[in-house]
């Protein structure tokens, strides 16, 4: 990249946005920043810490916060490590207690906007690409390059039914169908950091797209741009 840039990826679950930004991220030198493990990583943190966060004080959390080093570490394979003080915990925060608890971290104002300062922090000093549900509406509304991206409900269904079967699971695919529906509808409806595509966002569907299709697109229209 010839100057530092933001590249903001929003989009539903399931709809390829995280893998995808993460090969761009390798392909074009960039740094791949997971807000979602950054979340993740506070809800372990909290829980670590506290029994109950539906009664957390949330003031005198944030005080921990100030407390304690955040961290991820991009990895050549386009995957990244999550860090406290140090301390590796990638596969703590894929535990199912952490994604019980997350709502009652990430739903909270005042830790989202705590968390949108370390991600101002580490976009300030390298190129990134960023994907989550806000990042072009809210946490970087003046990213140099904004995308959108989608898929029907069936696609993502089917996509993360294939991700189960990999790792040697059989689930219920329209349980997931209807699980994602849900949660579609949940992050639509949510007070702050709701699913919303920006009006300068790219919009791509990638519902009839194979993956490095999808990847081959965005990173055309970066370089093209940044040549």
């Amino acid at each position: 990249m010839n100057k530092r840039i933001v590249v903001a990826v929003d989009g539903p679950a399931g709809s390829g946005k995280s893998t995808v930004s993460r090969t761009v991220a390798c392909d074009l030198g960039m740094k791949y920043i997971d807000s979602g493990a950054l979340y993740r990583s506070i809800t372990w943190y909290a829980l670590s810490r506290h029994e109950d966060l539906a009664v957390l004080d949330e003031a005198e959390f944030l005080a921990e916060l100030e407390m304690i080093t955040l961290s991820q570490t991009f990895l050549p394979d386009g995957t990244s490590r999550s860090f406290i003080d140090g301390k590796d915990i990638t596969d703590l925060i894929r535990e199912e207690r952490i994604a019980k608890n997350i709502g009652r971290i990430s739903d909270r104002v005042a830790i989202r906007n705590r968390v949108n300062v370390f991600l101002h922090a580490w976009a300030a000093r390298e190129s990134v690409i960023m994907d989550g549900r806000d990042i072009g509406s809210v946490v970087f509304p003046d990213a140099e390059l904004k995308f959108y991206l989608d898929a029907s409900v069936d696609v993502r269904a089917g996509r993360r039914v294939k991700e189960y079967m990999d790792r040697g699971k059989n689930v219920d695919e329209i349980a997931i169908k209807n699980q994602i529906m849900r949660r579609d509808q949940e992050d639509m409806d949510r007070p702050f950091g709701a699913l919303k595509r920006s009006e300068d966002a790219i919009y791509i569907d990638t519902s009839s797209m194979v993956f490095m299709d999808v990847v081959r697109r965005l990173e055309s229209i970066i370089k093209e741009k940044y040549k």
